[in-house]
């Protein structure tokens, strides 16, 4: 691929030329847990579907460690990239990836190890149990590769590679369907099938990124060099984002156990449908984000504030737009999509169950019309390092003010009040980023007159 200009390429053809290709990865990546809830729904049923959606906030763990050094690490690779110190990028890069390789085997592990426990504190009862621990001892035994990938893709991406970064994601995707496929339906290895299939998937996908790091085709690739000042620093720098994951599985576990005393396994399984189809309209809104981040560290890095707040305004605008599109296409077309997740004979079995999840998808899709801003502030400040303003932002959109209405609304309002707790968290923070966004014009890299 022709390396893409940063300097001079205008804001809107540069950000869709990162923007597509990360849609396109993001989408692929996506599939790895949309497609194991379609293949377990189809073949194993709703009891199987909730122990996968039991297991989920385990997935933003192992995301929040990657992020934790990968976003950082690779915004300063790119900053310094910009002001033409390669060998700095290339230790940087060199250090998260080792470190990442290291931590993460030995966190499988030791998941592995108290896998009972870990099972019951994600809210799994005695029905559940059994199944939860299949799945989640075969993804605690790969962790290392569901961590690695997305490492190696994002700084793919910063060493002008999207297109790269794409195809990884595809080829793994691809094969993580024909695997669910073959696993679930012609082995019959049940719910650890889709748990391997998944491992694998990712495995195939950070083999096709790692050979581009280690035949060194681009600026960035692995050298003998370990900086701890440079970890700690990829690592503060990556906290925002980091945290973000966290959040969410922080509210996922408290989504999980009061639907649980509220609904029960049936409660679960409508919940585990409604974060499968919610995978896709958030993969969006994150493709979007990420289209800022490596042009706005450069950019910054190379003193052109001007092009910083140009691609800042363009993707704000386009994520809203963006947002709007997508509440309309699943409002209309969501109960069409649901019946892919639910055995053929649900009808006979629970007639409202497809019902009361449209209505439940109806409720919690809103927050998509105002993530994006969100998304995108968060990824913006974080790439030119304000990350105490990106951490804020994260904070306010992923935990702070949803925390507080899922313990308020469902009170009143059971399952509808858990569903509208986050659309109204989305809203209240993105008037926490809208007030943000004037003290930046007012005194900071937003304003006019830089």
């Amino acid at each position: 691929m022709k390396k893409l200009n940063l300097k001079t390429t205008p804001i809107p053809r540069l950000f869709l030329s990162y923007f597509i290709p990360s849609l396109v990865a993001m989408l692929a990546l996506s599939t790895y847990s949309t497609i194991d809830g379609i293949f377990v729904g189809k073949k194993l049923g709703e009891n199987a579907l909730a122990a996968i959606g039991i297991a989920w906030p385990i997935f933003p763990v192992l995301i929040a460690f990657e992020l934790l050094f990968s976003v950082g690490g690779a915004a300063m690779s790119s900053y310094f990239l910009g002001k033409g110190k390669a060998f700095r990028a290339r230790i940087i890069f060199s250090s998260v990836f080792y470190f990442a390789l290291f931590t993460s085997i030995i966190g499988g592990f030791t998941l592995y190890y108290f896998s009972d426990f870990v099972a019951l504190y994600l809210g799994a009862n005695a029905n559940l149990l059994p199944l939860v621990k299949e799945y989640t001892e075969i993804i605690y035994l790969g962790a290392f590769v569901i961590v690695l990938h997305p490492t190696l893709d994002i700084f793919a991406i910063n060493d002008k590679q999207p297109i790269l970064a794409m195809v990884a994601m595809i080829v793994g995707s691809c094969m993580n369907i024909l695997l669910n496929y073959l696993f679930l339906f012609v082995f019959d290895f049940g719910i650890g099938g889709a748990a391997l299939a998944t491992i694998l998937g990712h495995s195939i996908g950070a083999c096709i990124l790692l050979q581009h790091f280690l035949r060194k085709k681009g600026d960035l690739f692995l050298i003998r060099a370990f900086d701890v000042y440079a970890l700690l620093n990829a690592t503060k720098n990556g906290i925002p984002q980091s945290s973000s994951e966290i959040s969410m599985s922080i509210m996922m576990l408290i989504f999980n156990h009061t639907i649980m005393n509220i609904a029960g396994d049936r409660g679960i399984s409508i919940y585990s449908v409604v974060m499968y189809m919610s995978i896709i309209p958030f993969t969006i809104l994150l493709s979007v984000a990420q289209g800022v981040q490596p042009i706005s560290s450069f950019n910054y890095g190379a003193n052109l504030l001007r092009r910083v707040k140009e691609v800042f305004y363009f993707s704000l605008k386009f994520s809203l737009l963006v947002g709007i599109i997508l509440y309309i296409a699943f409002y209309s077309f969501g109960s069409f999509v649901i019946p892919w997740f639910l055995q053929d004979n649900i009808a006979s079995r629970d007639a409202l169950l497809s019902l009361e999840t449209k209505k439940a998808m109806n409720l919690y899709f809103m927050n998509f019309i105002l993530l994006g801003i969100n998304l995108v502030s968060a990824t913006f400040f974080q790439s030119i390092q304000k990350t105490f303003i990106s951490f804020i932002i994260t904070l306010s959109y992923t935990l702070l003010f949803t925390l507080c209405f899922v313990l308020v609304l469902p009170k009143f309002y059971g399952f509808e009040g858990i569903m509208s707790a986050n659309p109204l968290g989305v809203l209240c923070a993105s008037i926490v980023v809208f007030g943000i966004i004037l003290k930046e014009q007012k005194s900071g890299i937003l304003k006019k007159s830089l």
